[in-house]
């Protein structure tokens, strides 16, 4: 039988599960507390929480939440990170700090109600932040307009032409 503290434990990740659209799973075997720290750093800036679980646990919590794909993705050390929004910058984050640490490996996510591997995390990496793509998306959308307006203004222009050179042949005939 789990002991209260575990349940209490149990509670609490499954809230902080619950709460959040993105679960990160990540394995730092070995991983120096230098490099932890640095890891940590860089997380706090783009993701709400960084958790180091045990498995047995993990797994109890996700079950709770009536997910069982993770199984598979909960082996050896794992991190938890979890996020709100914004689960491209967490996986660039992740990607380019396990560039040359071959103790800390991505192993998938739960994004948004279901698990992906670790090379969808590595495309996702590659996207530019949710800010970039509303300006691209805003800029295309301005150019049709923008291109409208010129046009616009080309005939307010011709018809000022074209009215200018009917009062010049009136005057001219009038004298």
């Amino acid at each position: 039988m789990p002991s209260v503290a575990k349940e209490l434990m149990l509670d609490e990740l499954v809230k902080t599960l619950e709460s959040k659209n993105y679960v990160f799973f990540t394995r730092h075997q070995g991983l120096s507390a230098p490099d932890f720290v640095e890891l940590r750093r860089k997380l706090e800036k783009v993701s709400d929480r960084t958790l180091v679980v045990k498995n047995t646990l993990t797994r109890r919590a996700f079950k709770k939440l009536g997910v069982d794909e993770v199984d598979g993705i909960i082996k050896g050390s794992i991190l938890l990170t979890v996020a709100e929004k914004e689960p491209q910058l967490v996986s660039k984050v992740l990607v380019e700090f396990a560039k040359g640490r071959e103790n800390f490996t991505l192993d998938g996510a739960y994004l948004e109600g279901r698990v992906v591997p670790a090379q969808f995390l590595k495309s996702l990496a590659n996207l530019p932040s949710r800010e970039v793509l509303i300006a691209s998306l805003l800029g295309s959308f301005s150019a049709p307009i923008g291109g409208f307006v010129n046009i616009l203004g080309q005939l307010v222009r011709s018809l000022a032409v074209v009215l200018d050179q009917i009062q010049k042949t009136k005057v001219n005939i009038s004298s």
